[in-house]
């Protein structure tokens, strides 16, 4: 239970998220191997936001990993029938990465009004 109450004030405070408490009544939460996108985490919360965790090592394989990334998620929400998409970043420094991160969720060629970005410091997953 405290793990997701854990997720729920991350996905409220440092995400932003609006949803009403009732939808955080279920949180599905679980790491998964890298394959085709480079999260290493999901969690669903109330059958109807999906969110991917990726921990970002470098700059390098940023623009492939993000768009693989906002692939991999759009089709699972809408295979799943979910409402909303979140992909969240988590980096040191993330002023440095915010702009280019951006730039490419701008020119992710499926991208919808039911997909996010959110690049926040590493440090906030310290306790998720």
């Amino acid at each position: 239970m405290k793990s997701q109450l854990r997720i729920k004030k991350f996905v409220q405070n440092v995400l932003g998220c609006t949803c009403p408490d009732k939808v955080f009544e279920q949180i599905e939460d679980r790491m998964v191997a890298p394959t085709s996108s480079p999260h290493s985490r999901s969690i669903t919360i109330g059958g109807r936001l999906l969110i991917y965790v990726w921990e970002v090592d470098g700059l390098m394989d940023l623009q492939e990993g993000l768009l693989a990334m906002l692939q991999t998620g759009k089709e699972e929400r809408d295979a799943r029938g979910l409402n909303r998409f979140r992909a969240v970043l988590a980096v040191e420094t993330p002023h440095a990465v915010a702009p280019r991160a951006n730039l490419y969720f701008s020119l992710f060629e499926g991208k919808d009004d039911r997909m996010h970005i959110h690049i926040v410091p590493l440090k906030d997953l310290k306790n998720l």
